[in-house]
């Protein structure tokens, strides 16, 4: 079960309610952020899973609710990851300015809070699956698993910006795009 929490009660009550994943995470409480620790903890400890649904437009983000804000957050979720909080990649696309086709830039804010090409590329895909209760199924490529795969042109772990170049998707080991010139 996943959570949507902005506010730190909230954010505890999900926890200690057991839950699999929190939507943002953003410890806001009533005079500002509230971060707790012990919470932290538990969340790294239980291995819950936080997708921050970080905008793709993270620079207009600053601009919009100020960059000493915004930088709070961001170095919030670095401080997260560095104790152990799994994130995952995730657009909030059900509001105004999100939308499915940024995911790619949610990747690159990863990016921007210091996580390493290899722990981003995990995020979307081992990370993910594991979150979603299928990590046994699907998620990396394995003998036994499902054929799931997106090639692309170029090597994301050189550059996110590869992932922009899908060239075949297959799930499920059934081709369901292909570009011009894939193989």
């Amino acid at each position: 079960m996943a959570v949507h929490a902005h506010g730190t009660e909230g954010i505890a009550a999900a926890v200690a309610a057991g839950v699999d994943g929190i939507e943002h995470c953003t410890w806001m409480g009533r005079t500002g952020f509230d971060v707790r620790e012990d919470v932290v903890d538990a969340i790294a400890a239980r291995g819950i899973a936080v997708c921050p649904a970080a905008s793709p437009d993270r620079r207009g983000f600053a601009e919009r609710f100020g960059r000493e804000r915004a930088e709070e957050m961001f170095g919030r979720l670095r401080w997260m990851a560095e104790r152990g909080v799994r994130l995952l990649p995730g657009t909030d696309a059900d509001v105004p300015h999100a939308v499915f086709d940024a995911f790619v830039s949610s990747l690159e804010f990863f990016e921007h809070i210091g996580l390493d090409p290899a722990e981003i590329v995990d995020l979307a895909t081992t990370g993910a699956a594991r979150a979603l209760g299928i990590g046994g199924d699907t998620g990396r490529p394995a003998a036994g698993l499902r054929a799931d795969l997106l090639v692309v042109d170029g090597d994301p772990l050189a550059d996110r910006a590869a992932l922009r170049s899908v060239r075949l998707v297959v799930a499920g080991g059934r081709v369901v795009s292909r570009l011009p010139g894939a193989s």
